[in-house]
């Protein structure tokens, strides 16, 4: 019995690799092009900074200010988490296709950033942004 003669006939198995990167950097720029930043300076927080810079400013947007100490601010106010839920209950029945932005200072507990976009999904926004400063070479 020759079994080598089997073996030679089948041929030796190449993987193409070539879908595989191709379909790879089609999904990093998807990701890249539908990552969204919001630019706001209208308040006195110190922004984290990020490089990207894509800028959505809208007037039905709801911001949401968080400082350094976790006091939350709507419209300039200082309000608790429960008058917060109140507000974006109002502002949902309002616009439901508003984009709620958070615009916390880069050393506000994560945690309390955590429960200001946990709060605005429980109310029923699907629409959530993080304001950032854009870097001074980037400005146009």
């Amino acid at each position: 019995m020759d079994f080598s003669s089997r073996q030679k006939a089948r041929g030796a198995i190449v993987l193409e690799i070539t879908p595989l990167v191709d379909v790879v950097f089609l999904l990093l720029i998807f990701f890249l092009l539908t990552a969204t930043y919001v630019k706001n300076p209208n308040l006195d927080i110190n922004l984290p900074k990020a490089s990207l810079n894509q800028t959505t400013s809208q007037k039905k947007d709801i911001a949401i200010a968080i400082k350094t100490s976790g006091e939350v601010r709507f419209n300039n106010q200082e309000v608790s988490l429960e008058k917060l839920e109140g507000i974006l209950r109002a502002e949902y029945a309002e616009n439901e296709d508003a984009i709620v932005v958070v615009q916390a200072d880069q050393d506000a507990k994560h945690g309390r950033v955590v429960d200001v976009m946990d709060l605005a999904k429980k109310v029923g926004f699907a629409k959530l942004a993080i304001a950032i400063q854009a870097s001074p070479a980037e400005i146009d």
